[in-house]
């Protein structure tokens, strides 16, 4: 009896030591709380350390400049809102260069997220001119001058379509017309005045006028098995050749080749033998892919709620898009190491939808690499290797 009446008092002093203890942290984090919360100086002291961190963390400047290939997808969405993709865009770092493929809507913001330096921007090519592939070309004009770059932007794209027969409005205007010099020369006069202010404001030491500019290059449109030079600096080359986006023409997918390593960019493109003929022996081939059953199930929802013009919208997608059984097949094809999904549609908001998105690419991919992209997701092709290695920048 003496011996567990011991151990109860024992066990009660610890108990109430413990309860003291934390009485005392409690009422320490509530006191350091207070005083963070009412005292500036003590606010100013913690903003200007965590701003500090942060700058010493946003330096990945080291990427242009390590003899490796990057390829970093800053939008792998399409039109269909989606609140964890922002639409197409890839970006390449290599050469002392960052040259962006498309810039859709809400890719500047994850390109920013990114922490690359947006200064090292001299190039944007357009893989073609529907908005989820242009709709930021504005932001990163403007971005990237404002970060530093003190050169025009050149962006490059394909030219006026020449087999569609233009619809007209009411008035007689017609529309389908415009090449890339059209578009580009309307986002640089949607931005005059936002250019204008910002170099009075900051002064011309700080923000170049050259650098304001945007220049416009309409690629020529090569014939199939041909491809056409569009950037070539630095051991840096870039071709851009002719994919199937009926009725949009011409639409465009990029080969990339940096120091032996090679990567190719899709497009917009339904299956194609010319992405395989440009992806033969790539290491990395990033492909745009529309999952067919599910816009189908998506178009008979629509249909059941009574939504039949958004149902046969829906449905008109498939037709021009690749599907990912139909990407594994041209990877395999042209025995392309890794094969990348981007572009994907539509929206894979879990597991499970994941899952379905990929039902089919196993078998038909078979000992290849398949991996589904995401917006910050950067594959890295180290020159003097055959390695391939996928990192998260955001």
């Amino acid at each position: 009896m003496f011996t567990i009446n011991l151990g109860e008092r024992v066990m009660g002093r610890k108990a109430r030591f413990a309860a003291v203890l934390a009485a005392v942290v409690v009422a320490l984090g509530l006191a350091v709380f207070a005083a963070v919360w009412t005292v500036p100086s003590l606010q100013d002291g913690i903003t200007r350390r965590v701003i500090a961190g942060r700058l010493a963390a946003n330096d990945r400047g080291a990427l242009l400049t390590d003899k490796g290939l990057h390829i970093v997808l800053c939008g792998t969405g399409s039109p269909m809102p989606d609140p964890s993709r922002a639409n197409a865009c890839t970006a390449v770092v290599a050469g002392g260069h960052i040259v962006i493929i498309d810039t859709g809507p809400g890719s500047w913001a994850k390109f920013a997220q990114t922490r690359l330096p947006a200064s090292a921007i001299d190039t944007v090519l357009l893989t073609h001119l529907h908005s989820d592939h242009i709709g930021a070309l504005g932001e990163f004009a403007v971005q990237s001058w404002i970060a530093g770059r003190k050169v025009p932007l050149e962006v490059f794209g394909p030219g006026r379509p020449q087999e569609i027969k233009a619809p007209l409005d009411i008035e007689g205007d017609a529309y389908g017309v415009s090449g890339t010099a059209d578009v580009v020369r309307g986002f640089a006069m949607a931005y005059d005045s936002d250019s204008g202010f910002r170099i009075v404001h900051h002064g011309t030491d700080y923000l170049a006028p050259e650098g304001a500019r945007i220049i416009a290059h309409e690629i020529p449109k090569p014939d199939l098995g041909q491809s056409v030079t569009v950037f070539d600096k630095d051991g840096l080359k870039i071709s851009a050749f002719l994919v199937n986006h009926h009725p949009v023409e011409p639409a465009i997918g990029y080969r990339i080749e940096y120091l032996g390593r090679v990567a190719v960019v899709s497009g917009d493109t339904k299956k194609f033998d010319n992405v395989a003929v440009f992806s033969k022996d790539a290491d990395l081939l990033v492909h745009e892919a529309l999952n067919v059953e599910m816009v189908r199930n998506i178009a008979a929802g629509l249909d059941n709620a009574g939504i039949h013009r958004l149902a046969k919208m829906a449905r008109d997608t498939i037709n021009y898009h690749t599907s990912p059984v139909e990407a594994a097949e041209i990877a395999n094809e042209a025995h392309v190491k890794l094969l990348v999904y981007s572009h994907v549609v539509p929206p894979l908001p879990n597991a499970l939808m994941r899952h379905i998105f990929l039902r089919g690419v196993d078998e038909a991919r078979g000992a290849g690499d398949t991996r589904l992209g995401y917006d910050g997701m950067m594959i890295t092709l180290p020159t003097g290797s055959q390695e391939i290695s996928i990192s998260d920048l955001l």
